[in-house]
Formats: C-alpha cells, sequence, structure tokens
C-alpha cells in the first residue's frame, strides 16, 4: 500500500462520519452516516436498518460514493461496491455504543443489517484552515496567484 493510500485510511478512521450516496430512480441521496473504517480488512463498514431506502439502493446499483469532511481542512471522496449482508456474526463483530442508541434490542435485533464498501479509489484534500489559510488567501490575491491551501491526491485503494 502507498504513503498516499495509507494516509487516505488514516483520514477516513479519523474522520468517521460521512455522506453515504446511493442511486435511486430520481438521481442522487445522501445521508450521514457513521463509518466503520477497517483498513487491515481493506472495508468500509456500516451499520444500517434493512427496511431504510439505503439498503434497496444498494441492492439495485452496488456503486456508492463516500464523502467525509471535518468541514474546513480535510476530505476524502471514496468510490466503491457496497453489499447487504444480515449475517448476525458481521453484525455483533462491528457492534458498538452508537449502534445501541438506534437499536436498544442489541445485535441480535434481525432489522439490523451490515452494509460493506469495497473501496476502489480515493480521492483527499487536506490543508491549512482557519487563521492560516486565511493569510494564504489574502497573500495569493495579493500577489495575483492561486493559493496553495494544501495537498490533494487520488489513490487507489
Amino acid at each position: 500500500m502507498s504513503n498516499e493510500s495509507d494516509h487516505a485510511w488514516k483520514l477516513m478512521s479519523d474522520l468517521r462520519t460521512c455522506v453515504f450516496v446511493t442511486t435511486s430512480g430520481e438521481g442522487f441521496h445522501g445521508r450521514p452516516m457513521s463509518a466503520i473504517v477497517k483498513k487491515d480488512e481493506g472495508a468500509v463498514y456500516f451499520l444500517s436498518d434493512q427496511s431504510s431506502a439505503k439498503d434497496e439502493e444498494v441492492l439495485r446499483d452496488a456503486h456508492v460514493l463516500l464523502v467525509f469532511g471535518n468541514g474546513s481542512s480535510k476530505f476524502v471522496c471514496l468510490q466503491g461496491q457496497a453489499s447487504v449482508s444480515s449475517d448476525r456474526a458481521l453484525v455483533k463483530r462491528l457492534w458498538n455504543p452508537g449502534a445501541q442508541a438506534f437499536w436498544p434490542n442489541g445485535p441480535d435485533d434481525r432489522n439490523v443489517i451490515a452494509i460493506t464498501i469495497d473501496p476502489h479509489h480515493a480521492e483527499y484534500w487536506e490543508g491549512d484552515a482557519g487563521i492560516v489559510g486565511a493569510a494564504k488567501m489574502l497573500v495569493a490575491v495579493m500577489r495575483g496567484k492561486r493559493p496553495d491551501l494544501g495537498e490533494q491526491k487520488a489513490v487507489n485503494l
């Protein structure tokens, strides 16, 4: 794995919350979700409810986009293939305290399923935010040049 690939995995792991984008008959459908990032498995997981639209959308078209970001200086867009599983052992392995809030009956609740993302490609952007980013913008404007706001890399996962 390349340094850029390792860095993309680290950013996703650190950011954890993303917008999970699927396609429906009417276009794109995105919703915020908590990702369970497992670099050692080469996968990103989600716990979901089997009656949700995203699960049906994944079954119709497995191509998904995950958009991670902290809102100011770190972003990752990941493309991959999604699959849906009701495997109780997988659900139990992925179970966490946040999931308990959504499914009070615990990991044995038959409505809880796992969505696995097999990532193919990611792009990340990382740069300065706040005062440093604003200063770089100001200097660029004064010099009539584009600002250097950080690093952008495209990587295959």
